[in-house]
């Protein structure tokens, strides 16, 4: 079944399809082949698997991470990490480079 909606401008866009299934039995055939509530026993008719992908809560911080972040978005992660990093570096390393380069200037009478 294609599901359609209507945007803004009032025109027709396609908002993908639906497949479903209705299965109609009388009452003395559903009493016989009785089935549970989602995925509770009896799972049959038809069988409902346990989901897949679900989010398992970890005190551990990396594990989290890695349940939360696709790939990309932690190569990305890490890649803005790694500038930080070397931006700190540069700006703590700023000073000493400078200090060292005034003290010599100074000491030699390079002008």
């Amino acid at each position: 079944m294609n599901m359609i909606s209507i945007n803004e401008e009032g025109e027709h866009e396609n908002g993908g399809k639906v497949r479903m299934r209705i299965d109609l039995m009388s009452r003395a055939d559903a009493d016989k082949a009785a089935v549970g509530s989602a995925r509770s026993e009896p799972n049959h008719s038809p069988n409902l698997p346990p989901p897949e992908g679900r989010l398992k809560f970890s005190l551990n911080p990396f594990a989290m991470f890695m349940q939360l972040f696709g790939p990309a978005m932690r190569r990305k992660i890490y890649c803005a990490c790694c500038c930080v990093v070397c931006i700190a570096l540069c700006i703590y390393i700023i000073p000493t480079v400078a200090g060292g380069a005034i003290c010599k200037t100074i000491l030699f009478g390079i002008c």
